[in-house]
């Protein structure tokens, strides 16, 4: 005997849903491979027996793997006579293929609907929201690491920012010489915190405020290195001597990541 029924579910895009409701295109979006999804809305309409109940959500990728889970959270449903409409919000979902996806949904261990939802990449945006764009256009140092027990891991680093992307250097093996970015190499998710100006003209100039939001990591190698290191040599704080001198040291000890903020326009 069957837990209850789905009468109807979605996975639709937060921009889609406030838009058209749960009944807009089901569809994930990530800014890259693997990476962070933008924000998107569980639907669901449940008919299940009157109580508490555990539900869960599965996402099992184009190879079959498991590659996203939300939940379990504890429900209460309204009975088989009621429909029980359930409405997430899903903020911190990442996944590390494309293509179309079955997504299960699961009461009490039992899988009880099923439906198909397309994950794919969406171009990233080469401007980002003006005061994110200010605080990073106007800051020499930006706060970046991964999240670490639902709390970042943040350090102060120097980067460059260039059409909607930040390039950080981090030295592979820490040392004095150089910066050492948590999580890069290795991490395909950072947490990046930087400064803002307060916009009242009463505090400005006095008082600056944190803007925090998860960015893609991507390590980049040969000739992708050479070029953001050429930005990043520029901005080092300093130096002494030639660039060329300082590149060439980087090459082989430092790695550089582009970070593609993950915020929804």
């Amino acid at each position: 005997m069957t837990v209850g029924e789905l009468v109807f579910a979605s996975v639709v895009d937060q921009r889609v849903y406030a838009a058209q409701g749960e009944r807009g295109s089901n569809g994930v979006y990530l800014l890259g491979v693997p990476g962070r999804a933008l924000p998107f809305v569980l639907y669901r309409a449940w008919k299940i027996g009157t109580g508490m109940v555990t539900e869960s959500v599965d996402f099992y990728g184009p190879s079959g793997r498991l590659v996203y889970r939300w939940g379990p959270v504890v429900r209460r449903m309204l009975g088989m006579m009621d429909l029980t409409e359930e409405r997430d919000l899903v903020e911190d979902a990442q996944f590390d293929e494309t293509g179309m996806y079955i997504v299960s949904f699961v009461v009490e261990d039992e899988i009880v609907g099923e439906i198909e939802c397309p994950v794919f990449v969406q171009p990233a945006p080469t401007k980002l929201p003006k005061d994110i764009e200010d605080g990073l256009r106007g800051s020499d140092v930006i706060w970046v690491g991964p999240e670490q027990n639902g709390k970042p891991s943040a350090v102060p680093v120097w980067f460059v920012y260039r059409n909607g992307r930040i390039y950080v250097l981090s030295k592979k093996e820490p040392g004095p010489e150089e910066q050492t970015v948590p999580g890069i190499p290795g991490a395909s998710d950072v947490i990046v915190v930087t400064r803002y100006k307060a916009t009242n003209p009463e505090r400005r100039g006095r008082d600056a405020a944190l803007r925090e939001f998860h960015a893609t990591v991507r390590t980049l190698e040969g000739p992708e290195w050479e070029e953001a290191a050429k930005l990043l040599v520029d901005r080092r704080r300093s130096r002494a001597g030639p660039p060329a001198e300082w590149i060439q040291r980087w090459r082989g000890s430092c790695a550089i990541a582009e970070l593609t903020p993950v915020i929804p326009l």
